[in-house]
């Protein structure tokens, strides 16, 4: 091998050389670039994540208080639905020994109570959701079972609902006047329009319990 043979040779495992290494001291250079980056993307996820919490948190305290839903306001926000306290409004339905029972409806033959919510009912059931008189008109003393879907008037099936729509008493109200005219067309049954009811605030098993309430008659 010639010295100029040799030359060449070495500078050519050297172009090799560097061109092996390249990709490696890229990567290198590279690689806090990345992992700075992530880092950042996180941080502003996270930010993120934290504003939409925030945002969902005023939204509960908004309905709790009585404001009502926003229109238009995010998925996140909306499974923020004010919901009855299970333990103390289990719901009810009524029965011919109900003292407010009227008459049997439907074809279901299903018993029908009058509304009876004395000032006193409303006092007792404010004070346990911690809802003064002064905020009473933010309110509706709701039939958690609806009265024209078999209902009764005691203080286990009434709870005082945040005004709004969709997602406050305006809201349900829509599904209970459904309810009713499918009842009333025969198309529905009671056990079935009691689980949409409890389905609107997503309480299987309260759903499950009063079907199974309801079909044991």
């Amino acid at each position: 091998m010639t010295p100029k043979t040799a030359r060449s040779s070495m500078n050519w495992l050297a172009l090799g050389a560097a061109l092996l290494l390249a990709p490696a001291a890229r990567a290198q250079t590279a690689a806090p670039d990345l992992s700075s980056a992530l880092g950042d993307l996180s941080e502003q996820n996270a930010a993120g994540l934290s504003v939409q919490k925030a945002i969902a948190a005023r939204q509960a305290e908004a309905l709790a208080d009585g404001i009502g839903a926003t229109p238009n306001v995010p998925v996140m926000i909306l499974a923020a639905r004010v919901t009855p306290d299970y333990a103390y409004t289990p719901g009810h339905l009524c029965s011919p020994s109900d003292p407010n029972f009227k008459e049997y409806r439907y074809a279901e033959h299903i018993p029908y109570c009058n509304r009876n919510v004395t000032s006193q009912m409303k006092t007792t059931i404010a004070a346990h959701y911690g809802v003064p008189q002064s905020d009473w008109s933010g309110y509706e003393f709701d039939h958690l079972i609806p009265l024209a879907v078999g209902g009764d008037s005691s203080i286990d099936n009434i709870w005082p609902q945040p005004h709004g729509d969709p997602d406050g008493s305006n809201g349900k109200d829509k599904l209970e006047d459904l309810l009713y005219r499918e009842m009333a067309a025969g198309t529905i049954t009671q056990a079935a329009a009691v689980q949409q009811i409890y389905g609107w605030f997503t309480a299987s098993s309260m759903a499950e319990k009063a079907a199974t309430e309801i079909s044991a008659r």
